[in-house]
């Protein structure tokens, strides 16, 4: 019998062994070049599926993505050096992925108008003129204006209201301070009466309130350079942490009170006044307590909650600390479907001055986790400088309609990724009609025209090119058209 030995392993065999093992390991990994292929198709639908706008020559190229609305029909894309059309020109919006976008422009440019067209695609499911919704939003709209019997209700609201009965409109809930009430109804009275609207006071039960809520409400922003009092606030809140309730709170302050001055007495309780106007739990006219019932179901899918906080006695920075508030229950709420947040005329309560203002800081937050949070945000403004710069880097989509302001067409090209060196595009601005708009929308996919035949072939991404949209009619209720002495 003949027995034979294997050649023993030696460190430089056991080596090779072992690089060709991860080698082949790591091949698993990258792929084979017809993997590379099968990829790229596959990374072609995951871009159709993400892309915040497209045409319909692009979705007839791909698959179809699950949800989507008609926005408009592009009647030209331009580039650095050309401009074309397409042979298909409507453009979509994709309800279904997370996105966000500013829609700017000057009164009676068509603002409102996309705001409104763009949140009808999100709320109605009964129109096949819209396209595709297998599933409602749950909508947020922030709203806040001067107050008082001469205010005009948020457009926004008007989805609401529909003439034609094959469209059913969405329910709309209108919260409203609760010092304004009678007179909200009466300025929404148009809506409550014709559509699927409804206007109640807005308040807050304690479960609802952390730390963070509580400062907000209070206006309180950091520690440094805060009044003796304040500092007291601060101290309470650290100390209660975690276990931190309305009530715990106010039996510490009661107690830390009776060391401050006149002055310092004054300061806070000016500052728990706003607290307090919008807590439940209070009498009403009927002698019984207020209960949060009504409220638990604050948000729900396939319904648009506006919150108007118009009121003399609301000031824009209290309307910055409520709509902070808001938005961070708003994110907080299982609503089973994705959101939308709309910044309704944030000219009104944003300021270039208050870019580092806790409402700014969480938009900021929520636009930078939106795919996280299957949030949209959408800014709307006349003027584009209130928004904070970062805000502007962030945005998905940018639509801009006519306005006629240099210095505003220096603050976004600064922050817009357009090549606009052809030195016209701002002269396209100023000559847009109503209801046209320079759709900036890197990520949006439309189809080329081949540079040989001239006929469009491929998919690719707008990138630095725009276009110019012409925003579809609406299907509800248009409540904010010019008022002209004759017709």
């Amino acid at each position: 019998m003949v027995i034979t030995h294997s050649p023993p392993l030696t460190s430089s065999s056991r080596s090779t062994s072992s690089d060709k093992s991860e080698s082949n390991e790591e091949w698993e990994l990258l792929g084979t070049a017809a993997e590379g292929l099968q990829n790229a198709s596959t990374m072609e639908e995951h871009e159709l599926k993400d892309a915040p706008i497209f045409t319909r020559d692009a979705i007839r190229c791909g698959s179809s993505t699950p949800q989507y609305g008609v926005l408009g029909r592009a009647l030209a894309c331009h580039s650095k050096k050309d401009a074309y059309t397409f042979q298909d020109s409507r453009v979509y919006l994709n309800t279904n992925a997370p996105m966000s976008a500013l829609v700017c422009g000057v009164q009676g440019s068509g603002k409102s108008h996309t705001v409104a067209v763009i949140l009808e695609n999100m709320f109605i499911s009964s129109c096949s003129l819209l396209g595709t919704l297998t599933k409602p939003l749950s909508g947020l709209v922030l709203h806040f204006g001067e107050g008082g019997a001469g205010s005009s209700p948020c457009e926004a609201a008007w989805i609401g209201v529909s003439n034609h009965p094959s469209i059913k409109a969405p329910p709309v809930k209108v919260y409203v301070s609760r010092s304004s009430l009678n007179t909200m109804k009466g300025i929404y009275a148009p809506l409550t009466l014709q559509g699927n609207v409804t206007v109640e006071p807005l308040s807050f039960d304690e479960s609802e309130l952390d730390a963070a809520a509580f400062l907000s409400l209070m206006a309180v922003g950091s520690s440094d350079g805060a009044p003796l009092y304040i500092q007291i606030v601060l101290s309470i809140l650290r100390e209660l942490g975690e276990s931190f309730s309305y009530q715990a709170f106010m039996t510490q302050l009661e107690l830390k009170k009776k060391n401050f001055n006149p002055a310092q007495l004054a300061g806070l309780e000016q500052r728990l006044a706003l607290l307090n106007s919008f807590m439940a739990g209070r009498k009403t006219k009927k002698n019984k307590w207020e209960t949060f019932t009504e409220h638990k179901r604050r948000f729900a899918p396939g319904e648009l909650t506006v919150v108007d906080l118009s009121d003399p006695f609301i000031d824009p920075a209290s309307a910055c600390g409520l709509f902070e508030v808001l938005t961070r229950l708003f994110v907080r709420a299982d609503v089973k479907t994705g959101k939308v947040l709309v910044v309704d005329e944030a000219h009104k309560y944003l300021t270039s001055s208050n870019h580092q203002s806790g409402f700014t800081k969480a938009l900021l937050s929520l636009t930078r986790q939106q795919r996280h949070l299957a949030m949209r945000v959408i800014i709307s403004t006349q003027e584009p400088t209130v928004v904070n710069p970062i805000l502007l880097d962030l945005c998905t989509v940018t639509i801009l309609h006519r306005f006629s302001s240099p210095a505003w067409w220096q603050h976004l090209e600064k922050h817009v990724s357009a090549d606009f060196t052809d030195n016209d595009a701002f002269d396209k601005v100023v000559r847009l009609q109503t209801g046209e708009a320079i759709v900036l929308a890197p990520s949006g996919l439309v189809t080329f025209p081949s540079p040989i035949s001239g006929e469009s072939h491929s998919v690719g991404q707008i990138g630095r090119r725009y276009l110019i949209l012409k925003t579809r009619k609406r299907v509800t209720v248009d409540g904010g058209a010019s008022i002209r002495v004759v017709d």
